[in-house]
């Protein structure tokens, strides 16, 4: 292996450097015309700086030149006070190879910018009364920074150049100026001191009342064990064991390759596994351009602003630097981009064979079972489970276990929900009394705070006591004596049913033969179809009122509602973050403190959460009939309301950038003010905004998106939910079985982690229309804190979810679809760093963003090509002799308790009260499983003892 990578080495790094010389000698002879006017300026005194800058702008990028000699970072220039010898009064103009950290001599300890020629970037040394001379903007000499400067007070608009302290002359709106000079905040008064007393009052209050809370004893010991009992239940288990056991999943799992929620999960981890390999290998190219090209590309773009002087030498060096080392960004986004979508399409190949292999090696419900489609609507009054057995069986020659009809109960989803929860409840209230387990539910001695305290808390989270073992009525119900035998009665199936068979042979027979359809109840033509899902991700009661016309409808609604959700937070919370930043004084490198950044931060994780929220319940209401789709649509909304986000802070941030170089009195490399330059894409390339734009985007994706919120994660979805919920129970005996179950139960698994994922991949490609010294840090930051997020998820996922299953390819599909506009973004950065390289186009303006969205727009066609067309060709075949032979619908359903029948609310409510099964189907809960009973003339062969 060693003398591989050395043979690799011995042809690549040659090859970079006859790049890099190749790049040298394009960037010398492209430059050669400009050089030539830069010797000669003193003789073309007719013809204006603007002029000429405008020229430049008008014909593309300017030309790319390596101007200053010895090429030498100034950051490698000593930082000891080293005494400017041009001496006082003299005027200098600063150059890339300027020193930095240069003072100026003891007699005259003050930097002025001479605004008195008509040059630019040019410095004197003088003393403090010669500020406003030389600049009557600054007339302040600072000691401290060694330059003249304006005023420095928070609030002000226009500064008092009359004295030589800090004082203002106008101040900015929401501020009013008193006679010392300062500004202060118009909206403050003791009304605000009031309010920050009555906040601390209140946060004291809770803080007493949480500590008295958590000091106060046990009283209800057999509530909190039964609901963290049926905490342990609810985690994910294998299939039964032995001993017929079903125990948890070592923490060790390999969740790679270990089937434990179904393939999605798996197929899920390998998708974080992908983009952390995928971002180190991004880093490791820059490294590498870095290490062996030149050691500026570590730092380019980096550097912090400061004085007026370090400024302009900033402006000089990064221009330079950034133009004749262009090709290497160049270079480098055409092997990340060829490298990004070659990985994807393998990645995408690996992803589908893997699918392919773990459902050709494992039989599951989905194999024994094909839905009925075009069922016409009979009313329940009718056998309708048992009659469309006869049909099928008739009309195929196969033997069906069972019918799972999806009824039409939308209206009646609470109804329906309410009556398998009271079935649920007394088998568990009657298991219960049999064990012992039977608690008093009368309140504890308590003292007189205590009892206050335990009165609030029982009307804050409304808190009663649980119905008695001995009110649950023991003897059978009489016919109609229920009040959910009306409504199942009256409900009418959708256009689905699933028909369950004993093993998969038989239902591809089934298919096969009902071919065109078969009649029933007067409608013709009704399919049976093979389809990809698991009985736990059907949504039953959305099998009513979802057509594809209702769905959509109900999804433009929801994109006017992320609409709305993102102009709240924009006005709510980001407006005065905006409002901040674009007011502060930014002059001399001064920079807003840590408070502002981590509120910035907080600002992040506060948009994502309402997006976040938002979608969710968006996706919900869409009406997805299984758990797959609408996890799919989740992932694509919450990644464009994020975009939403995203886009809006750049266009702040791009304006406010633009704003405060402009107030700074940045000019472009050529000596252009920055306000006169007008062409958007001539000004996003001047080195200021992008130094101050990549800052910014840096500054949004770490820490804000890429680490803050997966560290607060943890703490509102696992460790406060149990905390609190423990405490509750402990404190409380009136919370016992079910209720103290579901305060200590875990949150479910969604699978908006690819929407976060992908999300923290647009802010990374970001940061290449930037200079590069950003790009290793963020991708390495990137795969660090996904290493976190992966690790967080393992754990959760084997110890803090309750069971669940992503069975389908739906989700990874569509996370794959939306990587080809994301890589399509990497493609538009090729053609707008390509511009005016030799060979290439050279435009500037509205044709120059118009061939960057045509670079997107192709690349974004093909990759989804290659991922419809292309992919599908190197899937698996199915292997002749069927590892799974030997596994039924029986013996498989003898070892899993989530069935096409146990699933399906309606179904089990209609085997009790309708069809009178004795036992009837059991409805399937997550850690209720003890409950579940034997049924096997209806198709129900799951029964665990409880313990």
């Amino acid at each position: 292996m060693t003398g591989a990578i050395g043979n690799l080495m011995n042809v690549v790094v040659p090859l970079v450097a006859c790049l890099a010389t190749c790049g040298v000698d394009a960037a010398v002879l492209r430059a050669s015309s400009l050089q030539h006017s830069l010797r000669h300026e003193s003789d073309a005194a007719n013809t204006t700086m603007h002029e000429r800058e405008l020229s430049l702008v008008q014909v593309g990028k300017p030309i790319r030149i390596n101007r200053g000699g010895s090429g030498t970072s100034p950051d490698k220039v000593s930082k000891t006070d080293a005494v400017s010898k041009a001496g006082c009064g003299h005027t200098v103009k600063v150059h890339s190879e300027s020193a930095k950290h240069e003072r100026c001599p003891d007699d005259c300890p003050f930097y002025a910018q001479d605004r008195t020629d008509s040059d630019f970037c040019t410095f004197a040394c003088v003393e403090a009364p010669q500020c406003v001379k030389m600049n009557p903007a600054t007339q302040i000499g600072d000691e401290e920074l060694g330059v003249c400067r304006s005023c420095v007070v928070d609030g002000c608009s226009v500064c008092d150049t009359s004295v030589t302290h800090d004082a203002c002359s106008e101040c900015q709106i929401g501020y009013y100026l008193k006679e010392d000079g300062l500004c202060y905040f118009k909206y403050g008064g003791k009304w605000v001191d009031v309010v920050k007393g009555i906040i601390a009052a209140i946060v004291a209050l809770l803080v007493l009342w949480l500590i008295e809370w958590g000091f106060r004893g046990t009283s209800n010991e057999i509530g909190l064990n039964h609901g963290l009992k049926q905490r342990e239940n609810t985690k994910l288990k294998m299939k039964k064991d032995a001993s017929g056991e079903r125990q948890q999943f070592p923490i060790t799992t390999n969740l790679l390759r270990e089937q434990v929620a179904g393939p999605g999960t798996t197929l899920h981890f390998n998708f974080q596994l992908f983009l952390m390999i995928w971002a180190v290998f991004v880093a490791l190219v820059w490294m590498f351009f870095a290490h062996f090209v030149n050691g500026k590309l570590w730092i380019l773009g980096t550097r912090s602003f400061g004085t007026p002087r370090s400024n302009c030498i900033l402006v000089f060096w990064g221009y330079e630097t950034q133009q004749s080392l262009m090709w290497t960004k160049v270079a480098f986004l055409w092997i990340v981009y060829l490298g990004s979508f070659l990985m994807c399409t393998a990645y995408g190949i690996y992803q589908l064979r893997t699918f392919q292999s773990v459902d050709f090696q494992h039989k599951t419900m989905k194999d024994f079972v094909a839905m009925v489609v075009g069922l016409p609507a009979v009313q329940g009054t009718k056998d309708v489970e048992e009659d469309l057995k006869k049909t099928i069986e008739g009309f195929s020659g196969v033997q069906v276990v069972g019918v799972s009809v999806a009824w039409d109960f939308k209206e009646h989803e609470e109804a329906v929900q309410e009556a398998v929860k009271e079935d649920i409840e007394e088998a568990e209230l009657r298991y219960r009394k049999s064990c012992g387990q039977m608690a008093c539910t009368d309140a504890p001695e308590l003292n007189i705070v205590s009892k206050f305290n335990y009165k609030l808390e029982q009307a804050i989270f409304g808190l009663a006591p649980e119905e008695k073992a001995e009110d649950v009525e023991e003897s059978p119900e009489a016919p109609g004596s229920h009040p959910i035998d009306e409504i199942l009665l009256s409900l009418h199936t959708s256009p689905r049913a699933f028909v369950v068979f004993q093993t998969q042979e038989a239902r591809d027979e089934a298919v096969e033969k009902v071919g065109d359809g078969f009649d029933y109840e007067g409608a013709t033509g009704i399919k049976l179809e093979c389809f990809e899902a698991e009985p736990d991700t059907v949504q039953w009661q959305n099998f009513g009122h979802s057509t594809v016309a209702e769905k959509a409808m109900r999804l433009v609604v929801g994109f006017g509602v992320i609409f709305l959700a993102c102009f709240f937070w924009a006005v709510v919370f980001y407006s005065p973050y905006a409002y901040y930043v674009m007011t502060f004084n930014y002059e001399n490198g001064r920079q807003p403190g840590f408070i502002v950044g981590f509120a910035f931060s907080m600002i992040v994780v506060v948009g994502n959460a309402i997006m976040y929220e938002v979608c969710a319940q968006i996706s919900d209401r869409v009406g997805f009939r299984f758990k797959d789709e609408r996890e799919a649509c989740y992932m694509v909304l919450y990644t464009i309301a994020c975009m939403f986000n995203v886009g809006l802070d750049f266009v702040t941030t791009y304006f406010t950038a633009e704003k405060i170089m402009e107030g700074l009195g940045f000019r472009t490399y050529f000596g252009v003010p920055l306000q006169e330059v007008t062409e958007f894409t001539a000004k996003f390339e001047t080195y200021g905004m992008q130094r101050s734009l990549a800052e910014n985007t840096y500054g949004y994706a770490f820490p804000s998106t890429y680490l803050i919120p997966f560290l607060i994660e943890p703490f509102p979805t696992i460790i406060a939910p149990l905390l609190l919920g423990r405490l509750l129970v402990r404190t409380h005996p009136e919370v016992q079985g079910k209720a103290a179950a579901e305060w200590v139960a875990m949150c479910p698994m969604e699978m908006g982690r690819y929407a976060d994922l992908l999300l923290n991949a647009i802010l990374g490609i970001l940061i290449f229309y930037f200079p590069g010294g950003y790009t290793w840090r963020l991708f390495l930051a990137m795969a660090a804190c996904h290493m976190w997020i992966y690790s967080f998820d393992h754990f959760r996922v084997l110890r803090a979810i309750p069971a669940c299953t992503f069975a389908s390819y739906d989700i990874e599909f569509a996370a794959q679809a939306i990587l080809a506009p994301i890589i399509g973004i990497i493609a538009a950065c090729l053609v707008f760093k390509s511009n005016c390289e030799p060979g290439m186009h050279c435009l500037t303006g509205p044709p120059l963003v118009g061939i960057c969205t045509l670079g997107w727009l192709v690349h974004t066609v093909i990759h989804l090509a290659v991922l419809n067309y292309v992919i599908p060709m190197f899937g698996k075949a199915q292997p002749e002799e069927d590892p799974a032979k030997d596994e039924t619908f029986t013996t498989l359903s003898s070892r899993m308790p989530c069935s096409w029948f146990t699933a399906n609310p309606v179904h089990c409510l209609r085997s009790k009260h309708k069809y009178k099964h004795s036992p009837p189907c059991s409805f399937f809960v997550v850690g209720k499983e003890q409950y579940m009973k034997t049924n096997e003339k209806i198709g129900c062969h799951f029964e665990e003892s409880s313990k």
